[in-house]
């Protein structure tokens, strides 16, 4: 696929989060009817996009407007490349083997799933998106930026919880390893997130060269997403252990990604420490 056809959002409608929970809503209602593996990252994805929601209602952020701009224009990212394998048109490499991997039929592990849609949406959509959103003024939105990791951060907590009460041999690993998966996979997220600002970054100081900066980091996601799916031996044994024991019926999962609130003043204390600040 070439740059061209991977736009950047500048003209797309700004439009309300209530709005897009709406939308995401409705993929879940849809791939719950069809039992489909396709609901399980919009499952989690819709929880922290409320929480968000809440957040710019609190005034938490900073900025509040741009924070809600950009998790709608984020989220319009997702839901447009649904839209086009959906209906069988051309979308990025990364969300491209996302999806079939959650349609081809192979038993995998429901974190699999996970993670690859969190890999193909922060590791190339959101670094697409901050830079639309901050124009030529990134930093102004960096501790805003920093907020929403930690908003992120916390939901992995009811996360781990939630695979292991529809995943016997996750909730093993998870008591075996005690705190350490959830470490790592907090460390991951950053990771990602710490690359998405810096792609925002490399957009923003390089916007003639933005094709294919951008076809670059989606060809790198669809490898990792490979990875992340199995393409290596190590990952496909524990798939093959994992999801033995994890139910056929996606139902089950969609379910037990409830919502739990999120402690905003734990999260703001994260931020303070890591980017050394403190609110007036």
């Amino acid at each position: 696929m070439t740059g061209s056809d991977i736009e950047k959002t500048r003209d797309r409608p700004r439009r309300w989060l209530d709005t897009t929970l709406g939308e995401l809503d409705a993929i879940i209602d849809e791939t719950r009817r069809g039992h489909s593996q396709l609901g399980v990252f919009p499952s989690m994805y819709r929880s922290v996009t409320a929480e968000i929601r809440d957040a710019v209602r609190s005034d938490f952020f900073d900025d509040g407007k741009a924070m809600e701009d950009l998790a709608v224009t984020f989220a319009d990212r997702y839901l447009d490349a649904y839209r086009r394998w959906s209906n069988a048109d051309t979308t990025t490499d990364s969300w491209k083997i996302a999806f079939e991997a959650a349609t081809d039929g192979r038993r995998r592990m429901i974190a699999q799933h996970l993670l690859a849609g969190m890999n193909a949406h922060i590791n190339l959509d959101l670094g697409i998106v901050a830079a639309d959103i901050a124009g030529n003024e990134p930093e102004r939105l960096h501790t805003d930026f920093l907020r929403v990791n930690q908003i992120l951060f916390q939901k992995l907590n009811g996360l781990q919880e939630a695979l292991g009460s529809v995943s016997t041999r996750m909730a093993w690993i998870d008591r075996l390893g005690g705190t350490l998966d959830e470490r790592l996979m907090k460390l991951s997220i950053k990771d990602a997130r710490d690359r998405a600002w810096d792609l925002a970054l490399d957009l923003i100081e390089n916007p003639e060269d933005s094709n294919a900066i951008i076809e670059t980091r989606d060809q790198e996601t669809a490898d990792l997403s490979h990875t992340i799916l199995g393409g290596v031996l190590p990952v496909r044994a524990l798939s093959w252990f994992v999801a033995g024991s994890e139910p056929a019926d996606v139902t089950a999962v969609l379910d037990a990604f409830a919502e739990k609130p999120i402690d905003l003043d734990a999260v703001e204390a994260a931020v303070s420490a890591e980017a050394g600040i403190r609110r007036g």
